[in-house]
C-alpha cells in the first residue's frame, strides 16, 4: 500500500496507470466468473470498456450483453433462491450499473454504433410468470396478485417503486421472473 501511494503522489499519470490495469484485471476476472445459479444465455459474459470526456477509462463486466431483435441489453442479473425477490441490497447493486450503463451516449462494436438499453433481470423462488418494466401499472398489480403468496408486502412495495425507476429513467428495463 506504501508504494501505492508513492506513486500517487509522485506522478499521477503512473497512478492512472496502476488504477487502470487493476480497473482491467478485475473486469477480466468477473468476465469469466459465473456464479451457481446464474444462467448466461451464450455461457460467456461480456467485458468493455467506458471514456470519457475527461480521458478517463473504465473497464466494467456486465453479466451479459444479449442480442435480439436489432437491439443490445446491457443485462445485470441478480437471484434469490431462498425469497421472490433479491435482497435490497443487491438490487440496489444493479439498479447503480443500470443507471451507469444507461448514462453511455454510444456504444460501438467493431467501429459501428450500436442500439442498447440497460436491463436488470431478478429471479426468485416461486414467481409465477414474469413481467417486464415499465409496463401498466394494473399489469403489474395482477402480477403481484398472482405472485402474493410469494412475495412479501415489502417485496411487492420494492417492485412498485421499481416500476417508478423505470418510468423516471426511460433508458431502464427490469424483467422480474422464476429462477
Amino acid at each position: 500500500m506504501g508504494q501505492y501511494l508513492k506513486a500517487v503522489m509522485l506522478d499521477f499519470e503512473e497512478f492512472k496507470n496502476i488504477s487502470l490495469k487493476g480497473s482491467k484485471m478485475a473486469s477480466e476476472r468477473e468476465s469469466v466468473t459465473v456464479h451457481k445459479h446464474e444462467y448466461l444465455v451464450d455461457g460467456r459474459k461480456a467485458n468493455f470498456c467506458i471514456e470519457n470526456y475527461l480521458g478517463g477509462t473504465y473497464y466494467l463486466a456486465p453479466d451479459e450483453i444479449l442480442y435480439i431483435k436489432d437491439q443490445y441489453y446491457i443485462q445485470e442479473s441478480k437471484n434469490s433462491t431462498r425469497k421472490g425477490l433479491p435482497d435490497l441490497t443487491d438490487i440496489q447493486d444493479g439498479l447503480f450499473k443500470l443507471i451507469l450503463y444507461s448514462n453511455i451516449d454510444s456504444i460501438n462494436l467493431n467501429n459501428q454504433s450500436i442500439n442498447f438499453v440497460s436491463k436488470l433481470k431478478l429471479t426468485g423462488k416461486g414467481i409465477k410468470d414474469k413481467i417486464t418494466l415499465p409496463c401498466q401499472l394494473e399489469n403489474l398489480e395482477k402480477f403481484l396478485v398472482l405472485n402474493s403468496d410469494n412475495l412479501k408486502e415489502r417485496e411487492q412495495e420494492i417492485i412498485r417503486k421499481l416500476l417508478v425507476e423505470v418510468q423516471t429513467n426511460k433508458k431502464l428495463e427490469i424483467e422480474i421472473g422464476a429462477n
